[in-house]
């Protein structure tokens, strides 16, 4: 870009101009997770907000379109409030549209998103496949998009926890609990509903509880929208056809709360028990009872991952290149029984993971 230097009286002033107008202009706010050796030299830094006021107008802040699949639960909900959190730190704009857990208004939102001509977009899960047609149109129009919890091929990149590591931690950890015996277990799930972290999940823990020689009783259908109270009549008839169940395995949060209800009523918490991904407040709050059959789940940090994918867009902004099409985020797996989760692993008990993922909120405040 050139720069225009105002004529002045005097040389060496002239000359001072122009070797700070080469000087390198202050960049955006670096994503976080960059190295610090990226930072630039402290001297250029102490010159670069004059240039950086020349050259950013007001008017030319980012406005970014975030995408909820729904705010239902806590996952989601924080998810959300990441990525505008760290847009509001950037002195960016949002545009955030709830879809209410409909498809079809999720994908209407999308395309309103590319009417208005957004400079980026934030995905907050959803079914990929219904979503890649838009993906791939807002990619085309010049609109980057970072999708969360779905793998879309036509996104910067694609934001999850390592679902395969963590599947299979809950899977040796139901293993450990049953000091290697092989046990019974029913999976309850939200099945073909082509949600790729899902997916996965599955898979994996059907393939780690094959190899350890367990059997499956059958596939519970957990719903979506009222998934508490459609997992716990699933749950109460999976125990009634399989007196000698062990484990309910959920692939996320929500079913294992109805899971945990209706083992409670049968009165078979001293035999089955449950694991699962997220670390909702309600899960937590559910873990933390004294006969609680959850033994175990995932602590995502979606407040993290939203604000990832904002940072990931920045990446995009920058012109950044062969930027990783998966990118895993951090997280906790969650148990009182420390004891029985491989090493190398953060462990936190339900009352830490609530102090680090729900800070605001007093313990057992379920939403």
């Amino acid at each position: 870009m050139k720069r225009h230097v105002v004529l002045l009286v005097g040389l060496l002033l002239v000359a001072g101009l122009i070797l700070g107008a080469c000087a390198p202009a202050a960049s955006v706010e670096a994503p976080a997770g960059d190295s610090a050796d990226q930072a630039a030299p402290a001297e250029v830094e102490e010159a670069a907000p004059a240039e950086a006021e020349e050259e950013t107008p007001a008017g030319e802040a980012k406005v970014i379109g975030v995408s909820s699949f729904q705010q239902g639960n806590d996952w989601n909900i924080q998810v959300a409030e990441g990525a505008k959190a760290r847009i509001d730190e950037l002195g960016w704009e949002v545009v955030h549209t709830n879809a209410e857990g409909d498809m079809e208004a999720m994908v209407t939102a999308l395309e309103g998103f590319l009417s208005q001509g957004v400079d980026g977009v934030v995905i907050g899960g959803g079914s990929a496949p219904a979503l890649e047609p838009i993906i791939k149109e807002l990619s085309d129009a010049g609109i980057p998009v970072v999708a969360i919890d779905i793998t879309s091929q036509n996104a910067v990149t694609n934001i999850y926890p390592d679902a395969y590591m963590t599947t299979e931690l809950l899977a040796v950890f139901a293993v450990n609990k049953m000091n290697g015996l092989p046990g019974q277990y029913a999976h309850l799930t939200i099945p073909d509903f082509g949600w790729k972290t899902v997916d996965i999940r599955d898979k994996v823990a059907d393939l780690v509880f094959e190899i350890e020689s367990w059997e499956m009783t059958g596939v519970l259908d957990s719903g979506l929208a009222d998934a508490i109270n459609q997992s716990k009549t699933a749950t109460r008839s999976a125990l009634l056809a399989n007196p000698d169940l062990n484990l309910v395995y959920s692939s996320w949060g929500m079913p294992a709360v109805g899971a945990a209800a209706a083992i409670r009523e049968a009165e078979l918490t001293d035999q089955v028990f449950v694991v699962n991904t997220d670390a909702d407040r309600i899960v937590l709050a559910e873990m933390a009872e004294e006969d609680s059959p959850i033994a175990a789940c995932i602590g995502q940090r979606p407040t993290e991952m939203g604000a990832m994918a904002v940072d990931y867009l920045g990446k995009a902004f920058a012109g950044e290149e062969n930027i990783a099409k998966i990118t895993f985020a951090p997280f906790y797996f969650v148990t009182y029984e420390k004891e029985l989760v491989p090493p190398g692993v953060e462990v936190l008990d339900p009352e830490e993971a609530w102090a680090v993922i729900y800070p605001n909120a007093e313990f057992g405040e379920a939403n």
